[in-house]
């Protein structure tokens, strides 16, 4: 009995560790210090480099719980003819929530081609059905909707150094227009 309690313990602060740097990496970016991503989960900077021996194996696993995220999203969205359009605005979101997704994954691409490829797995099939459904353009890929995520992307950054939080919405909404038939959401 007491053997196991170590390994609880180790995964609690495993999971309060991607947590903690989920919300410090939003609000600070991916440089934010170590310390705070430790001190928000609880544990002491030894524990962090326990767990992970570097910023980018922290980084990749905040990655990897965004993905998994992704995927359980894409599967409760399955059944619902939209299903591809609200996909496609989640990932917005959550590019808008944490912009320092793309400076990393940029910089480290090729480390996560494997989370990418989750990513367009879980976007596949809900793209197929837009496009069986006449919901998407006919022509439109899952790598186009992937494509379409850093133009997004640069549309935020460029509205957000010119204060300008309307071009971000227009840029949105063009690019749902390029990859679907239907009205964006409002």
């Amino acid at each position: 009995m007491t053997g196991s309690r170590p390994r609880r313990d180790a995964a609690r602060n495993r999971e309060r560790l991607i947590q903690a740097a989920r919300e410090v990496f939003r609000a600070q970016g991916a440089d934010a210090p170590l310390e705070e991503i430790a001190a928000g989960a609880g544990v002491s900077r030894t524990t962090l480099h326990r767990h992970f021996a570097s910023r980018e194996e922290l980084a990749t696993a905040v990655l990897d719980q965004n993905v998994a995220d992704i995927e359980a999203y894409a599967l409760e969205l399955a059944a619902e003819a939209d299903a591809a359009e609200r996909l496609f605005h989640y990932l917005l979101d959550v590019q808008l929530e944490s912009p320092w997704l793309a400076r990393i994954v940029t910089e480290h691409a090729t480390s996560w081609a494997g989370l990418t490829a989750r990513t367009a797995a879980a976007l596949a099939p809900l793209v197929e059905q837009a496009r069986r459904g006449g919901r998407a353009r006919p022509d439109v890929t899952t790598e186009d909707i992937l494509l379409a995520l850093p133009m997004a992307l640069a549309v935020q950054i460029a509205s957000t150094h010119k204060g300008e939080p309307l071009r971000a919405d227009r840029g949105r909404e063009l690019l749902h227009r390029a990859l679907f038939v239907t009205a964006p959401p409002r």
